[in-house]
């Protein structure tokens, strides 16, 4: 049988261990030998699993694979975690704030999707200091099993229900990494796009003791309903249920979606955010301009960073960001009285934030 070594140079300092010229090769090969083993345990009943990380950090923002909890104890999550480097020599890891990244669901192609990285996305948030975190939730590619998230039909969907399922898979995420040694506690900030937007949505109902903040990109459910833009199955269900998640959200929320975003337009945006707010939660809402093909992939490259940057940079308030200029808006009164959200256009990108432009490995 044939055995993998990977070749490994220790820096400068002598403090960490990184990984050689051959790294990209054996740090896919350890993966696949990884998925190989853990592929038959997903979801059988009775399994014992030890949840973190498996094998070794990669080369791209020390990329790792993580086994986590999800909101049904007999099937895990496969995750991808993204770290900031720590100074050299500190024989402790530094404790950082998390962010956890939530995908999109494509009833097409659900199963046979890669595991999440959204890498420029990530990068933005690694730039400053967060470990980020992007579990994929039960139904979808390598974690598999049934769409449990999936409540209804069509032509009665149950969004509400919907989001709260997927909500047990990123509450159990954000219980457990907040667990880890490099974690600052209750600093976690928790970003969906699409339906793990309306994810996260759902999560900010509950207030989570570690979540101080909800960012949600072009988030929703039931998009692209018989395959035409901007057909939605159940409008009038969702914003009904965007305004019950909103009765009980004390967390500060932040809004993103595009012009030609071809899932849920502008229009239906505003009703959302409108529903949110009348139900007494914080919806500050940025209407952005047309993106590319589809604004719905506002987050898909380096180009989003001037467009979304600099307004999720003030509402997370980040010490001497480069983008933040200015503070974020007032949270909610104690009780959950909300205030009316701040609807803004961006009508221009601005200069360049100094992050750098390097393409990401593959």
């Amino acid at each position: 049988m044939a055995v993998l070594t990977l070749k490994r140079r220790t820096d400068r300092t002598g403090s960490r261990i990184v990984l050689g010229p051959v790294s990209k090769l054996a740090f896919a090969a350890v993966l696949a030998s990884i998925f190989a083993v853990l592929g038959s345990a997903s979801s059988g009943a009775g399994r014992s699993v030890l949840y973190g990380p498996y094998g070794p950090e990669g080369p791209r923002l020390r990329e790792q694979l993580w086994i986590l909890p999800s909101g049904d104890a007999n099937h895990f999550l496969r995750a991808t975690v993204f770290r900031p480097d720590d100074p050299p020599g500190r024989a402790e890891p530094v404790r950082r704030p998390l962010v956890i990244i939530n995908h999109g669901t494509s009833d097409l192609t659900r199963m046979a999707v890669s595991m999440p990285v959204f890498y420029w996305l990530s990068r933005w948030f690694v730039n400053r200091g967060y470990v980020v975190v992007l579990p994929q939730r039960r139904g979808h590619g390598a974690t598999g099993g049934p769409l449990v998230e999936s409540v209804g039909t069509c032509a009665k969907p149950n969004h509400f229900a919907s989001g709260q399922v997927a909500a047990d898979d990123v509450a159990a995420v954000v219980d457990y990494m907040n667990q880890q040694d490099f974690a600052a506690p209750s600093q976690t900030v928790v970003v969906g796009v699409s339906t793990g937007g309306w994810a996260s949505l759902a999560l900010a109902s509950r207030n989570p003791p570690n979540v101080r903040a909800v960012v949600n990109f072009a988030g929703g459910r039931g998009g692209h309903a018989g395959g035409e833009s901007n057909a939605i199955c159940g409008e009038a269900e969702l914003i009904q249920a965007a305004g019950s998640f909103g009765a009980t959200a004390h967390i500060p929320t932040i809004w993103f979606y595009a012009k030609n975003d071809s899932y849920f337009s502008p229009e239906l945006a505003k009703q959302m955010a409108a529903a949110w707010s009348d139900g007494g939660g914080q919806a500050d809402l940025h209407l952005l301009p047309a993106y590319s093909d589809d604004g719905h992939e506002i987050v898909d490259d380096r180009a989003g960073w001037d467009i979304w940057g600099p307004a999720l940079a003030r509402f997370l308030e980040i010490p001497g960001d480069p983008q933040a200029v200015a503070r974020a808006p007032t949270s909610p009164r104690p009780g959950g009285s909300g205030t009316t959200p701040l609807v803004s256009t961006l009508t221009s990108t601005v200069s360049s934030t100094g992050d750098g432009e390097t393409a990401p490995s593959q």
